[in-house]
């Protein structure tokens, strides 16, 4: 299977991949259709997949390139449902000391579980990271929903995430007790008006955002929705931003050093060498399974095309298999 692929997965929890170069279903593998069987995955952008046998609760990563697995703790207390859409990252290689396997739930929970690859159980931890109101017209009293953690990425031993246009939030297990600790950096909020298209802040169509590690920096990708799909978005603009830390700003950049990002919905957010595996450098490829879609964008020069998953099977969740 030549890598990097299109992933499906579904409640039923099959997985169909799709070829990048032909849009066409590719057979995994034995042995990779026989671990994924049945089985409960999250992705990673370091190209392993979290994998859970929801009938035994055994745990694992697993390696579709070389087919190497890294034994975890059985992950227990999470529904198939709730894992099926959760994002899970890794501060560094498996085999590297004090490595951090984190899942963020998702949906409106505001669980984060983490563990090391040795550790016997997954550690379960509540955060707070703020609250907003929900108007309810007609009711009494608005509604108060915790914010979640949405796009977040790893990135030199920590993981960010973009909880709002005026800060950058960092969850880090470095102290003494390995225990999470929660912290923001306040930034330049410039960015927010990067990708307004003319239309004033009432008119300004939606925006995707994904947080990327590529090559030990930190970067932001905007997606503009400005044509609703039946079933979906097209995305009509692309913005990418790389973390000065030094000046804690967002920087626009114009290529992405001949790299290529590779985003999905659920806030998936990877880099790989732009120029190899099929992949044009400098672009951003956005799939999704909710239009059976791969649109790629030309970060240097503004163009994009929107290619047609034909053979994609119906299901919610598209995500990508990495070299």
């Amino acid at each position: 299977m030549d890598l990097p692929c299109i992933a499906f997965h579904g409640y039923d929890r099959s997985t169909v991949m799709l070829s990048l170069s032909e849009h066409k279903r590719v057979a995994a593998g034995d042995t990779t259709d026989d671990v994924l069987n049945n089985k409960v995955i999250s992705p990673t952008a370091q190209g392993l997949l979290l994998v859970r046998d929801p009938d035994t609760m055994a745990t694992f990563l697993y390696s579709p390139a070389t087919g190497d697995k890294v034994q975890l703790p059985p992950l227990r207390g999470v529904d198939d449902d709730v894992l099926l859409y959760s994002h899970c990252l890794l501060s560094d290689k498996p085999s590297a000391p004090g490595c951090i396997v984190l899942l963020v739930e998702g949906g409106d929970d505001t669980f984060i579980w983490y563990c090391h690859p040795e550790d016997d159980q997954w550690k379960k931890y509540e955060y707070d990271i703020g609250s907003h109101l929900l108007p309810y017209p007609g009711e009494e009293e608005d509604q108060i929903e915790k914010e979640v953690i949405c796009s977040i990425a790893a990135c030199h031993g920590k993981f960010y995430f973009d909880c709002s246009a005026a800060d950058l939030r960092v969850i880090d297990f470095s102290s003494s007790s390995h225990e999470p600790v929660i912290t923001a950096i306040t930034i330049d909020d410039t960015v927010t008006n990067d990708s307004s298209n003319g239309h004033d802040d009432d008119e300004r169509p939606p925006c995707q955002t994904y947080l990327v590690e590529s090559d030990g920096e930190l970067y932001m990708v905007r997606l503009l929705v400005v044509l609703p799909f039946e079933n979906g978005d097209e995305i009509d603009k692309v913005s990418v931003h790389r973390m000065d830390f030094s000046k804690r700003r967002w920087c626009n950049v114009s290529d992405l050093g001949g790299r290529a990002f590779l985003v999905s919905r659920f806030y998936f957010g990877a880099s790989c060498s732009g120029g190899e595996h099929g992949l044009l450098p400098d672009r951003v490829y956005f799939v999704s399974a909710r239009n059976n879609t791969l649109q790629v964008f030309d970060v240097r020069d503004g163009s994009y095309e929107v290619q047609k998953l034909d053979k994609a099977p119906e299901v919610d969740k598209a995500f990508w298999l990495l070299p």
